[in-house]
């Protein structure tokens, strides 16, 4: 029985702007899903056959027309993050460095949406979530809940 494989993606060279055009419409495909940041683009795009060069090229002119935002990819995930399971700032910077995000950017816009408004919400909204799922019965139980996300003492006296 003979095996069937899929047709090899041209090269750049052998396939010219048409290629280009081709991986930059993939990457816009991503981008019109959800935020994404340089990293995960480069993996999503070398799965589907394109080469490093070609990939780098395609980004680079994404990030100069503005399609392309690690500030926005931070931000974005952020928000979506902290909504489901809210997170202390410390935590969320590991994830973001983890998800490959820049990590200059990653501590500017942490640094920025972190405020204490905005820290004392995400304490309140994981407060309630311990207490609703009963993993905390106990101010100290509670605490130490809100430490293992992340949250600084510091964090957790804004919610007294």
């Amino acid at each position: 029985m003979r095996e069937i494989s899929k047709p090899k993606e041209p090269s750049s060279k052998e396939g010219g702007s048409s290629l280009f055009i081709k991986c930059q419409s993939q990457a816009l495909l991503y981008l019109s899903m959800r935020e994404h940041n340089r990293k995960e683009l480069i993996l999503k795009l070398k799965t589907k056959g394109y080469e490093p060069d070609l990939i780098d090229s395609v980004l680079d002119s994404l990030e100069e027309d503005g399609s392309l935002s690690e500030d926005r990819y931070v931000r974005s995930f952020i928000r979506s993050s902290n909504k489901r399971h809210p997170e202390g700032e410390l935590l969320m910077a590991r994830r973001l460095v983890a998800k490959g995000a820049d990590r200059e950017t990653a501590n500017r816009v942490l640094s920025e949406v972190y405020t204490e408004e905005y820290i004392r919400a995400l304490v309140s909204q994981a407060r309630a979530d311990i207490l609703r799922k009963g993993k905390a019965k106990t101010e100290e139980e509670i605490r130490f809940s809100l430490k293992k996300i992340g949250f600084s003492d510091k964090d957790i006296r804004f919610d007294d």
